[in-house]
């Protein structure tokens, strides 16, 4: 049974970059595994040793069982990635049977690109019930430059947020009129100056 329902993937962007430099130096297929985490976000992508044709994958399976044995968390390797080098992307009969042979108790994030940059996501679950969400949002994550400290300092030192007071206008209502003054230094945020009130005031 396939569902589609309001998930996204994630991938760093240290992950999708080196996916797309293999997929331009792949002459067919390529295929990598890489880390999940809770909030279905892709990282630490890793290449084994593997025979590619145009239309196929195949990953070196002693390669792969070193790799997951000495791995510090084997759980959180749950996401596939290939390429279809210059097909569409889509899941074929032989990545539906990989994606099969790479179940687990958890879940399997599974990614095709090609070198049109052009992608489908998917995960799929086998337990409690045999599910794929398919045709998933991939978002790629931005790292953290530890920015918000110095970016909160501008903010403060160049931003003035005015709360708007109603006031009763002619017409019985209420219109907002901006409260307080804005600093030097400060920008002010109340809207366009009145043009035409200074062009009656030139004549």
């Amino acid at each position: 049974m396939k569902v589609k329902q309001n998930l996204r993937v994630r991938i760093d962007a240290d992950a999708m970059e080196r996916i797309w430099h293999w997929t331009d130096l792949a002459a067919g297929e390529f295929s990598c595994l890489g880390t999940v985490t809770d909030d279905i976000t892709v990282s630490n992508v890793q290449l084994f040793d593997q025979i590619c044709t145009a239309a196929s994958t195949e990953l070196d399976q002693d390669a792969l069982a070193k790799f997951l044995v000495t791995h510090a968390q084997p759980e959180h390797v749950r996401a596939w990635i290939h390429s279809h080098g210059r097909l569409g992307v889509f899941w074929s009969q032989q990545d539906e049977a990989c994606i099969e042979g790479l179940a687990n108790d958890q879940c399997l994030v599974s990614i095709v690109v090609n070198k049109k940059r052009e992608f489908k996501a998917r995960i799929d679950v086998w337990q409690p019930f045999r599910l794929t969400f398919d045709d998933l949002p991939l978002e790629i994550r931005l790292p953290d430059q530890n920015l918000r400290g110095e970016c909160e300092r501008l903010f403060n030192a160049h931003v003035v947020e005015m709360q708007p007071v109603l006031m009763p206008d002619w017409r019985g209502g209420r219109h907002p009129q901006q409260q307080g003054q804005p600093q030097h230094g400060q920008a002010y945020r109340g809207g366009w100056p009145d043009f035409d009130d200074d062009l009656a005031d030139w004549r």
